[in-house]
C-alpha cells in the first residue's frame, strides 16, 4: 500500500468512526441526559456527519470490494452507491436545509470551492485520484510517463 492509499484508508476510517460514534452518543446516550430542545441545536451538524458517513462507508466498500478477487461490478455499485447513496439523503433534506439562515456569501464562496476542488486539470485533478485510489488496485499502472 502506497503512501496516497494509507492517507485515503486512514480520512475514510476516521470519518466513518465519527460517524458510528456520532449516531451512538446522540441516539443512546445524550436522549438520558440532556432535554429533547438540547438535541435541536445539533441537527446540521448531524445532517453533515450523516451525509459523508454514508459516503465513506460506500467508499469503504469500494475499496475493499477493489482489492477482492471477485467481480468488478460490485465495486462498480459500491461506487455509485457512494455517489447516488448522499445525493438522495441530500435531497431528501432538502427542506431541513431550506430552512437555515445561511447567507449567499458563504454558499457562493462554498460552492467555487468545490468547483475548483473538482474542475483541476487531469493530472492534479483530486477527484479522479480519490476515485482511482478507490477502484483501481493499480492505478499507478494508468498513468502515462
Amino acid at each position: 500500500m502506497n503512501r496516497l492509499e494509507y492517507k485515503i484508508l486512514r480520512i475514510l476510517v476516521f470519518i466513518f468512526l465519527l460517524f458510528l460514534s456520532y449516531h451512538f452518543i446522540f441516539s443512546f446516550i445524550t436522549p438520558l441526559i440532556a432535554p429533547p430542545e438540547f438535541l435541536k441545536d445539533f441537527k446540521f451538524i448531524g445532517f453533515v456527519v450523516t451525509f459523508f458517513g454514508l459516503h465513506t462507508f460506500f467508499a469503504l466498500c469500494t475499496f475493499m470490494t477493489s482489492r477482492l478477487p471477485a467481480n468488478d461490478r460490485l465495486s462498480l455499485i459500491t461506487l455509485g452507491a457512494s455517489i447516488f447513496i448522499p445525493t438522495i439523503y441530500l435531497i431528501l433534506n432538502i427542506n431541513y436545509l431550506s430552512t437555515l439562515n445561511i447567507s449567499a456569501f458563504i454558499v457562493i464562496s462554498f460552492s467555487s470551492l468545490i468547483f475548483d476542488f473538482i474542475r483541476k486539470d487531469a493530472e492534479g485533478n483530486n477527484v479522479r485520484n480519490y476515485i482511482r485510489v478507490l477502484i483501481n488496485l493499480f492505478y499507478l499502472d494508468d498513468e502515462i510517463f
